[in-house]
């Protein structure tokens, strides 16, 4: 059996809960090797899920042996040099969200995933959910004509994590988010780079919209990130939008997330919160098109295992569908670079 020689870089929270679990059930996976900045946590992580490799450098954990993807769950801020090097060795990278914290970056492995002929997968799990891909598909086919405008809000109980107090549902784990990279604005942290990268990142897929300008007030938190989000935009091709994100949910509700897109023949109604889940779409002449998600598939069965799975197929040569590509991670990266730059200014921003 031929297996996918998979390294990680940022071995923490997200990865040693999810994303390197998720590899273990795979027969035709093989964790190679493995990076942590901390040397103690480093040695139990190579012993407890069985890494061949592993060291506090990633170039040197790069080299250590030949590998066909990297999972990097980094803090945001070092996604590009862990990525950036691992394209260089030839490996598709699976980024965590959010592909990188600035346009510039983004647009630089953007370009560099197509010359070295490499995918980028960003793990937005509800890009893989069965429901989002309908949702795109119903928007290209013209079933609701020339977009318009978009209204679309994401918000989950985050209060603690931005402003630096430990993540409650992470009392359980083997490690804990690591504050600062959620609660310290010189290091991407905010609710629009730790959260709406998964709204921006579905709006992205099912309109294939560009985004042109953004403008954003926000309140911020102790630290100064962003808890909320009240968003703008115009898009290159005349639509606008209306986006909302917000950290001030009641714990175990599982949040809101919702994507309204409005055509010229309808609108399509896609809803992940609890116990109102739908796709929907309510057309012109009166008739309606439903396809059922189940009560409880949406924003309270959020997983990244799909991508997990996704990106094993891409590093095994096998057909896959990426939904969420590089040119979606950059698309996000860079309206959210222009909400951040808008925040600081008070100005409409160039995106």
């Amino acid at each position: 059996m031929n297996k996918a020689r998979i390294g990680v870089i940022g071995a923490g929270w997200w990865a040693t809960e999810y994303h390197i679990p998720n590899l273990k059930k795979r027969e035709d996976v093989e964790l190679v090797s493995v990076c942590k900045l901390e040397e103690d946590q480093l040695n139990f992580v190579k012993n407890k899920f069985n890494f061949q490799h592993a060291s506090t450098d990633f170039h040197e954990m790069l080299s250590l042996s030949p590998l066909d993807g990297v999972v990097i769950a980094s803090p945001h801020f070092a996604h590009y040099e862990n990525a950036k090097a691992s394209l260089e060795k030839g490996c598709h990278v699976l980024i965590e969200k959010p592909m990188t914290t600035n346009s510039s970056d983004a647009e630089k492995l953007y370009n560099l995933a197509k010359e070295v002929k490499k995918e980028i997968l960003v793990p937005n799990g509800f890009n893989f959910t069965h429901f989002m891909p309908k949702a795109e598909k119903y928007i290209q086919d013209g079933v609701i004509g020339e977009i318009k405008h978009i209204d679309a809000a994401f918000s989950s109980s985050l209060v603690d994590l931005f402003q630096g107090i430990p993540l409650s549902e992470s009392n359980d784990h083997t490690f804990q988010p690591l504050a600062s990279t959620w609660s310290d604005p010189s290091k991407g942290g905010g609710y629009g780079w730790g959260q709406l990268s998964h709204m921006f990142g579905g709006v992205f897929k099912i309109t294939q919209l560009t985004a042109e300008k953004a403008f954003c007030f926000s309140v911020p938190s102790p630290t100064n990130v962003d808890y909320t989000d009240a968003i703008s935009i115009k898009f290159s091709n005349g639509a606008t939008g209306s986006f909302s994100g917000c950290a001030y949910v009641p714990k175990d509700f599982g949040g809101t997330f919702y994507i309204n897109v409005h055509g010229t023949k309808g609108t399509l109604y896609l809803d992940m919160e609890i116990k109102r889940e739908r796709l929907l779409i309510r057309l012109n002449d009166g008739n309606d098109i439903q396809d059922q998600i189940k009560e409880g598939q949406g924003t309270m069965a959020y997983s990244t295992e799909s991508p997990i799975n996704t990106f094993v197929d891409i590093c095994l040569n096998k057909n896959f569908i990426n939904h969420a590509n590089s040119d979606i991670g950059m698309k996000t990266v860079k309206v959210l670079d222009a909400v951040y730059r808008s925040i600081k200014s008070e100005k409409v921003e160039q995106v």
